[in-house]
């Protein structure tokens, strides 16, 4: 094996990536106000267990990953990532286990993405904008976006809508596609940024209380003390908070490497990715542990853990507004400020639209170096000579991804999200890239 694996020279990609864009491609990728309250569905049965400390330690223990993954792309800055990595570095056998357990992850992935972005997003967006703005038909539409509507043609239309216009911004000119990314990201940051100051000037735990209060009282809803009273307030359990680290490191920091798979494309790779890699790693783990304390101490861990399960409704009425997600604990705050809640609310709908975006032109990098290769077909390695993309590898990714969102809506086609990211993502991915860097170092 030579000290410098092969890399090929010529692709056809342009070098159209900026390092704002790879900065905003990697911390959308994260996605902190996303990624951190979706393991913190697990805490209610992690009794004791620390948010804040299990956020901050998450971000320590993945933080060699992420300087793995910048010393692989400085030795080999192309396109496509960690197929490029294994493939070159172990063989084109463990390069194809990889990228065909990566398309997998991938495709079904964004599916779910897709359909979370309805009951996670929309639907409290539309409810919280309906009781700002008094108009009861945009509380009805956002019921109609929730869980209880899972199989509806509505809510199958707009996932695939979204999986489409996903698409459309991959298939873009790929200097449009950053500016759309970066665009959207700065977008996300604005109103994360918004949050956070709105949450830490509430005036602590009691402060929401008595916003809470307010607010429920004129639904007919319960009190704040009635809804997180039930909980049982424990002291702290180190098990319960390693196993919560462990949860949030496969949903939130587990996502860490995204410009990678587009290194060919960035200008100045070093530059670039160094801030798509370790710049935004570092800013997306810190507003997720301010996340993570916030809804801790300021919300309430007793009142999100019970509402986050049980709503906060009762038979007599409530806001109806449901808690399934950081936004609707938010947007209490904002109801009587439609401008700040609009924004909060723009921001949000970012959330899994990036991921989804994002997700689908991963495997298509993945995809068109396979083909490169032969080992896929050479169709599959085309690239628009106008808008330097791999628009047919994207266009077929787009298609598994579809047809993944139809079985899962209406077949029963379902994968086991601890299985598919927390073992099948890191076995095949981050294993086989660890291994790979080590044997590099080694012939170095």
């Amino acid at each position: 094996m030579s000290a410098k694996p092969f890399v090929r020279e010529s692709t056809g990609l342009v070098k159209e990536i900026g390092a704002l864009d790879a900065f905003s491609m990697n911390f959308s990728y994260l996605g902190p106000a996303a990624g951190i309250t979706y393991p913190l569905i697990f805490a209610p049965y992690l009794a004791g267990a620390d948010w804040t400390l299990a956020t901050a330690l998450g971000a320590l223990v993945m933080a060699p990953v992420v300087l793995m993954y910048f010393y692989l792309s400085r030795l080999i800055p192309r396109s496509a990532g960690d197929y490029i990595y294994v493939s070159r570095i172990l063989g084109a056998r463990w390069g194809m286990i990889q990228a065909i357990a990566t398309i997998f992850v991938f495709t079904t992935g964004t599916a779910v993405l897709a359909q979370s972005e309805l009951p996670l997003v929309v639907s409290p967006a539309l409810q919280a904008l309906g009781v700002s703005l008094h108009d009861p038909s945009l509380i009805s539409l956002g019921n109609a976006f929730g869980y209880q509507n899972f199989t509806s043609p509505l809510f199958f239309a707009v996932t695939l809508a979204i999986i489409a216009l996903s698409t459309l911004v991959v298939v873009s000119r790929t200097s449009w596609f950053a500016r759309i990314i970066s665009g959207m990201t700065i977008l996300q940051l604005v109103s994360t940024l918004v949050m956070l100051i709105a949450v830490f000037s509430i005036g602590g735990q009691a402060g929401y209380e008595r916003l809470f209060n307010s607010l429920s009282s004129e639904f007919g809803g319960p009190s704040y003390s009635s809804l997180s009273g039930t909980t049982a307030q424990t002291h702290f359990d180190l098990t319960s908070t390693l196993v919560l680290m462990a949860t949030i490191m496969g949903f939130f920091y587990l996502y860490n490497n995204a410009p990678i798979y587009f290194a060919g494309e960035v200008k100045r790779p070093e530059r670039g990715l160094k801030a798509g890699l370790l710049y935004s790693y570092l800013v997306a783990s810190a507003l997720g542990t301010l996340l993570a304390f916030q809804l801790q101490h300021y919300i309430g861990e007793a009142f999100y853990d019970y509402t986050s399960v049980n709503g906060w409704s009762s038979s007599s009425g409530g806001i109806p507004i449901a808690p399934t997600s950081l936004l609707s604990y938010v947007s209490l705050i904002f109801l009587n400020s439609p401008a700040l809640l609009f924004i909060v609310v723009l921001g949000s709908l970012t959330w899994y639209v990036l991921y989804c975006i994002i997700d689908i032109a991963i495997p298509s990098r993945i995809l068109f170096a396979m083909a490169f290769d032969g080992l896929a077909p050479r169709s599959f390695a085309r690239v628009s000579p106008k808008l330097h993309s791999p628009y047919v590898s994207a266009l077929v990714i787009a298609a598994i991804t579809a047809f993944f969102d139809y079985a899962e809506i209406y077949l029963g086609f379902s994968t086991n999200g601890i299985v598919q990211y927390g073992i099948n993502f890191m076995l095949w991915a981050y294993l086989l890239a660890a291994i790979s860097a080590i044997v590099i170092a080694k012939e170095r």
